[in-house]
């Protein structure tokens, strides 16, 4: 703990008029522990000062370091996991490319069954982000400064990143919908213009868990808010804090920082634009981006069942929300089954999957949407308690 640089008014005041004249006017006659206390505390207030960037730096490199090797596990875990799922199905669907397609093995569908409904995908996601609640920034000012600070509501976040989800899902699509419609030849696909675009399809998909898992971190932190109270500890995101206990004895949910999510997205995303994602069927990209969702999407579910227990959240909406992102992980063992096992088009089953995907995807955005209204309904009601408050 660092102590004042200064004398505490309690010493102060003990003095008599005359000794505090004598003081004033002959430092060396101040008493023995005002010296001492000082010297005492400046090399250990400077220590700290010194070390804090260095703490800061160790802890934001830890965190990145966590990231990348999360995201590099789950790129050799989506390499091999549908290998296990339907090993003979895989076999004959999994071709890696690296954006080099072959006449033989490559297969990309460019009826309107697909990217029809890749923009049908596009145009819903668009009206999911507009429903969302309009959040506003709370601008404080703090007198002791004469400063004006502009801070940032959970709600507001909430909702910006929950759209920034979203968001990544309507690129996704609609990047995807016109390599389905104007691409149609194996070497318009072998254009640069493909890969930039195609790019855009899969690494946007990649690229979701960041604003996912940091939907999970600012309900966590609506959590701990709710329980513990304002404060540093609260607000706090290293290790020390990453789990922690209420009153009760009973655990919280941990809060995973920021950066990890931020780093496992673009590592990830990395890896698609190398070309680490790259098949001869462009649409098992996909695929293969989808499951480096695990993590996020385990966080959310984990959250939508134990998490803000004090918030105006249905039991509906808790499961809709798990049942929401636990869906797209059907996808993944759908698509090879159905290539290799019916007498479907690809644009049949393109349309199939997109079918399931519009009740997932839409299915999460409501139940964020859900969560932010209820989020914003608590933080008005503590708004309107300090206000009475103060009155």
């Amino acid at each position: 703990m660092c102590l004042p640089d200064t004398v505490p008014q309690s010493q102060s005041t003990t003095q008599n008029p005359s000794q505090s004249r004598n003081n004033s006017i002959d430092p060396t006659k101040r008493p023995a522990s005002t010296t001492t206390m000082t010297s005492a505390t400046s090399p250990t207030r400077s220590s700290f000062l010194l070390l804090r960037p260095v703490y800061s730096v160790a802890q934001v490199s830890t965190q990145i370091l966590t990231g990348t090797v999360l995201s590099l596990v789950f790129f050799v875990f989506a390499t091999y996991f549908p290998f296990f799922l339907a090993p003979q199905a895989a076999e004959g669907t999994y071709h890696f490319a690296s954006y080099d397609y072959k006449d033989d093995l490559s297969h990309f569908d460019n009826t309107i069954w697909t990217w029809g409904t890749d923009y049908g995908l596009a145009l819903a996601m668009g009206l999911l982000i507009w429903s969302f609640p309009k959040t506003v920034l709370r601008i404080n000012g703090h007198s002791s400064t004469k400063a004006t600070k502009t801070t940032t509501t959970i709600s507001h976040v909430h909702v910006r990143r929950s759209q920034g989800m979203l968001l990544c899902y309507l690129l996704s699509v609609l990047a995807g919908g016109l390599a389905h419609q104007f691409y149609t030849t194996l070497e318009s696909r072998a254009h640069w213009s493909f890969r930039f675009l195609w790019t855009i399809c899969v690494g946007t998909v990649t690229a979701a868990p960041a604003f996912m898992g940091s939907v999970g971190t600012e309900m966590i932190h609506v959590d701990w808010e709710t329980r513990l109270g304002n404060g540093p500890t609260m607000k706090s995101s290293s290790w020390l804090s990453f789990v922690k206990w209420d009153a009760q004895g009973a655990i919280l949910l941990p809060r995973i920082p920021g950066w990890i999510w931020a780093t496992y997205a673009i590592v990830s995303t990395s890896i698609v634009a190398w070309g680490g994602m790259s098949y001869q069927r462009p649409a098992c990209d996909i695929f293969m981006a989808g499951i480096t969702q695990t993590p996020s999407t385990a966080y959310l579910m984990v959250i939508f069942a134990y998490g803000l227990p004090r918030h105006n959240i249905s039991n509906w909406t808790r499961v809709l929300g798990a049942v929401g992102f636990i869906w797209n992980a059907a996808l993944l063992p759908s698509y090879p089954l159905l290539v290799q096992y019916t007498d479907l088009s690809l644009g049949a089953v393109n349309t199939i999957l997109h079918c399931w995907l519009l009740m997932a995807w839409s299915t999460q955005g409501l139940c964020l949407r859900q969560m932010a209204l209820a989020v914003e309904e608590y933080e008005n009601n503590q708004q309107s308690k300090n206000n009475t408050k103060k009155e």
